[in-house]
């Protein structure tokens, strides 16, 4: 009986990358996206201590359980993905007034 799949969210960190070659590729070291709005980005794969942790998209995932992700990339073409840069958080900078409005009110100068 095969176990029936599951929604990204419930992928486990670690799960197993299984390449549409059938070799286990790697290991999902993240996922993407934004689980209030159910939407799906991608994984972001650890293929090896050297490799460098690789960003595979959302719609290349082909099978979802908790401990397993089957994908359709070669092991070979999974070791060419792009490295995953993490995103850098937003900066929000006050204007100077907003500043100046803070530090007297706390008593500052």
């Amino acid at each position: 009986m095969t176990e029936p799949q599951v929604s990204w969210i419930a992928i486990e960190r670690h799960a197993v990358v299984v390449s549409a070659d059938g070799e286990e590729a790697g290991h999902v070291a993240e996922v993407t996206g934004d689980p209030d709005a159910d939407i799906f980005n991608g994984l972001v794969l650890s293929l090896g201590a050297l490799s460098g942790n690789r960003y595979l998209p959302a719609e290349r995932v082909r099978g979802i359980w908790p401990d397993r992700v089957e994908v359709d990339a070669s092991a070979e073409e999974l070791g060419r993905l792009p490295l995953y840069e993490e995103p850098v958080a937003g900066r929000i900078v006050a204007d100077e007034s907003f500043l100046t409005r803070l530090r007297r009110r706390f008593g500052g100068r």
